[in-house]
């Protein structure tokens, strides 16, 4: 298959990564130099300097005989213009980035359609239904559904109490079926078997039908809390549509958003109807003081700068905030940021990539990244009807070691597996994996 990506940044560069990975044949196509060098040493892709939105270039990329275009650039206009030529080529697949609320009106199928564009993808908003699920499970680390929402994945921190401790998997017996699928200790992802145990302080990833969670999160001692205030500093618009989202969600919560431009904050204001709109700044301690940020339930730093994300998400943590979310947009930076006290990193950049990733799979692939350094992935498969492995248990089949099928979706029912268990024509798998693993698990699953 061949893949053009217009914008060779942070999106592009993950993007181009994962699709060589995939067995892609990519060429990137930037203005920049600098970038392009980057992506050439790095990765086993081609190059081509200059602008996506010209013929010239498109041609000598070869877009004619092209299967996907991707234009991931800053510029929204020329992400659109590069969809638009690559369909007047016969580009069966394109996909843009497109930011600006003023463009909200193309999210219509009709007029995506005229433009030449399969996908339209905004990375705040991305980023905003992230953050919206980690609000509505304060418990967690991170929130992912699969199978149209009949499984889900929550990342959970164990802590001295938990009553599983130095237990074996193997010794462990979840009320309803459940399966961990990874343990982060130290920054290093385990894919376990049933001899592992579990300490205080690790991180697990831990799949089961989603109506069935709340019962094995119990079971770990864990708390399913409610949020019931949240205060967002910085009203770019990020802080905009998760204000929005939260006051659409219908739910009875006091929402605040601190905004340090005063023609900004006067405008938020005007816009959004139950958000209290502040004018200051996070990094003032009487403001936190003032606005009692010890008592509120999540703080959510997502300001355009990095560092005052970090430090005010410290200090209200610090003052006695339960859960803090900050924006970082270097997501090479998330993992040493959530290890300086901040609950969860966000990068609508790498959010981004992922969901893009899920649409030109024709979400049958990758649906996950769990680590933003994509050292492990989740995917979701469907089994072809010819498959080799139809009929066979798990324990005969020769999965890679660094993978693990989590759970089996079969007519309806979430079927959390053991090694007797056989995989059918049209199940619905969802697999675990490091990423050096996960494209021979996937191709080894799915072969005829």
């Amino acid at each position: 298959m061949k893949s053009i990506i217009v914008g060779a940044g942070k999106v592009g560069y993950t993007i181009a990564s994962t699709l060589s990975k995939e067995g892609h044949d990519v060429i990137v196509i930037d203005i920049d130099r600098e970038r392009l060098s980057t992506v050439e040493e790095y990765l086993d892709v081609q190059v081509i300097e200059g602008s996506g939105a010209q013929m010239s270039i498109l041609e000598e990329a070869g877009i004619a005989n092209t299967d996907l275009l991707i234009a991931v650039t800053e510029g929204d206009e020329l992400n659109m213009v590069s969809c638009f030529l690559a369909k007047s080529y016969g580009v069966k697949s394109t996909v843009a980035r497109v930011r600006e609320p003023g463009y909200e009106s193309l999210d219509n199928s009709h007029r995506q359609h005229n433009l030449g564009i399969d996908l339209i993808i905004n990375p705040e908003k991305v980023a905003a239904e992230e953050i919206l699920k980690l609000i509505n499970h304060p418990e967690a680390h991170n929130v992912e559904y699969f199978a149209n929402g009949q499984v889900q994945l929550l990342e959970l921190e164990l802590d001295g109490h938990c009553p599983v401790l130095n237990k074996s998997l193997i010794q462990i017996c979840f009320p309803k079926p459940c399966i961990i699928v990874a343990i982060i200790r130290r920054n290093k992802t385990i894919i376990p078997r049933g001899q592992d145990r579990l300490i205080e302080g690790d991180i697990i990833v831990m799949l089961s039908a989603t109506k069935n969670m709340i019962y094995n999160e119990q079971y770990l001692g864990m708390h399913h809390g409610k949020t019931n205030s949240v205060i967002i500093f910085g009203g770019g618009l990020l802080g905009y549509y998760l204000a929005q989202k939260l006051e659409n969600s219908k739910r009875h919560m006091n929402i605040k958003l601190v905004e340090q431009d005063a023609v900004l904050a006067e405008e938020l204001a005007e816009t959004l109807d139950q958000t209290l709109v502040i004018n200051g700044t996070g990094t003032d301690l009487g403001l936190l003081e003032d606005e009692n940020v010890e008592d509120i339930d999540v703080c959510i730093a997502v300001t355009d700068d990095d560092k005052e994300n970090v430090l005010v998400s410290i200090l209200a943590k610090h003052m006695g905030t339960k859960k803090t979310i900050a924006q970082i947009r270097r997501s090479d930076y998330i993992s040493m940021v959530e290890r300086v006290g901040i609950d969860r990193a966000v990068s609508p950049r790498s959010l981004t990539a992922a969901a893009i990733l899920k649409f030109i799979s024709h979400g049958r692939l990758l649906s996950l990244t769990l680590l933003d350094d994509s050292r492990a992935q989740m995917r979701e498969l469907i089994i072809p009807a010819k498959a080799k492995i139809i009929g066979k248990t798990l324990k005969q089949l020769k999965v890679p070691e660094d993978a693990i099928i989590g759970v089996i979706v079969r007519n309806g029912e979430v079927i959390v597996p053991c090694g007797d268990d056989k995989l059918l024509a049209n199940d619905r798998i969802i697999l675990f994996a490091s990423a050096d693993a996960v494209k021979q698990a996937a191709d080894y699953l799915t072969k005829e």
